[in-house]
């Protein structure tokens, strides 16, 4: 019974997330409705549902999101896509830099964040410029997706398979394995696109794109300076992490020296209480929610109901489980989107017995679940992000059908040169 009652609920969030515009419940409202229902209607504990939530990943969350808002307002994120973008000088150019430029940003940044930053961008440099918003909001959409997948803090579904999977050395691991296919899928996205706009992209630009000078340079020097210090020694800290855990000195996570360069950012920083409130904590709340709810959804058994038309993963044969990960991450991120569904997935995961010395399948589950991101407008939150953002501003952004009908070879090219890269060179 408790099963069922998981299912309605998780439906019923669901429906909510979808309908987010006829109903008015933003999607973070949703999955707390969602997580209130789970223990109202005791499918789960209070305790077992405080208990679900992964401090890790809300730590890991909260510290980058204050680093990169410090870069925000400092300017350094606007001056630095600005000055990628004043270097194109056709359409063409344009398009690659939003793909790629884009697309490596969102691999260190996190891939909403960078989403965010991309659109005010997208919207003026294609007004500027004379050409189609939604060209180059679509190529913001399918490279931040990409470019996300080569390391475990690019997009929240890595960092949830870096820390449950129990790779020892997550970030050099994704980076060493992944960067080589990220990059080629960027590319290859950058290529679709330029066939698929081919028209547009033949005309001239009718203004250059705009340079820093004129006023979209840093806002404060000081405070740059600072933000731009402490984001190298956070990234420097992820590699170095994981350098003193081979050594055995010391043992810090990923989450660790996130929150380390948080604190030293608000000890330093003259801007700390702004930065506090410019977090986006509405975030932090939806994945709270979601722990509770797939926890829920795993202990009363629902999950099995989802994923009962699906082999599980074989652990003892490597081609199987890679090809169940895939064919799992393309369809079911479709309907559950990809963060929650790789929160169940875990379970299915661990449950069937793969480990941190299955690196593979776990990097499989990673890139799959991401670029399932770029099959529909659901797939993936950064696209719902970029849709209501970009409408918000008086710019129609891309349809439904649009996104699929240029997603699906999208994700077609990237699924086959992951999935060779994995599964024969790996």
């Amino acid at each position: 019974m408790q099963e069922y009652m998981a299912l309605g609920v998780f439906a019923a969030v669901y429906v909510l997330i979808i309908g987010r515009r006829r109903f008015g419940v933003p999607i973070w409202a949703a999955m707390l409705i969602g997580a209130a229902l789970m223990v109202g209607l005791q499918v789960t504990g209070i305790d077992a549902a405080f208990l679900a939530v992964n401090l890790e990943v809300i730590a890991f969350l909260f510290g980058m999101f204050s680093i990169v808002s410090a870069l925000e307002r400092a300017g350094v994120l606007k001056a630095v896509a600005i000055r990628m973008l004043a270097r194109a000088k056709t359409p063409a150019q344009l398009l690659m830099i939003f793909v790629v430029g884009m697309g490596v940003l969102a691999a260190f940044l996190v891939n909403d964040t960078i989403a965010l930053l991309g659109i005010p961008l997208a919207v003026h440099v294609a007004r500027h410029a004379g050409i189609k918003p939604a060209m180059l909001l679509l190529a913001l959409a399918f490279g931040i997706t990409v470019g996300s997948v080569m390391t475990p803090i690019g997009n929240p579904q890595n960092l949830l398979i870096a820390i449950d999977s129990g790779i020892q050395f997550p970030f050099v691991t994704f980076l060493v394995y992944l960067s080589v296919p990220t990059v080629a899928n960027l590319f290859v996205t950058y290529l679709i696109l330029k066939a698929y706009f081919r028209k547009e992209l033949a005309q001239k630009l009718e203004a250059p794109a705009p340079e820093v000078s004129e006023g979209n340079g840093i806002a404060s020097p000081r405070q740059a300076r600072l933000a731009i210090y402490i984001t190298i020694a956070t990234l420097a800290g992820f590699v170095l992490s994981e350098v003193l855990h081979v050594l055995g000195v010391a043992e810090f996570g990923l989450a660790t020296v996130a929150m380390l360069g948080a604190a030293a950012l608000y000890a330093l920083s003259s801007d700390r209480t702004q930065l506090l409130r410019s977090v986006d904590y509405s975030v932090l709340v939806f994945f709270a929610g979601m722990f509770v709810v797939t926890s829920a959804m795993w202990q009363s058994g629902a999950i099995s109901i989802i994923t009962g038309w699906l082999p599980e993963p074989d652990l003892t044969d490597r081609m199987q489980s890679l090809g169940v990960i895939t064919a799992a991450s393309v369809a079911l991120s479709q309907v559950l989107s990809n963060v929650p569904f790789v929160a169940l997935y875990d379970f299915v995961m661990i449950d069937s017995g793969f480990g941190g010395g299955h690196v593979s399948q776990w990097l499989m589950l990673a890139a799959m679940s991401t670029v399932a991101g770029n099959l529909t407008i659901l797939g993936a939150a950064s696209n719902v992000i970029i849709i209501e953002a970009a409408e918000a501003r008086g710019v129609r952004a891309f349809s439904f059908v649009e996104f699929t009908k240029i997603g699906s070879v999208v994700t077609a090219a990237n699924v086959a040169v992951y999935f060779a890269f994995i599964a024969l060179l790996l």
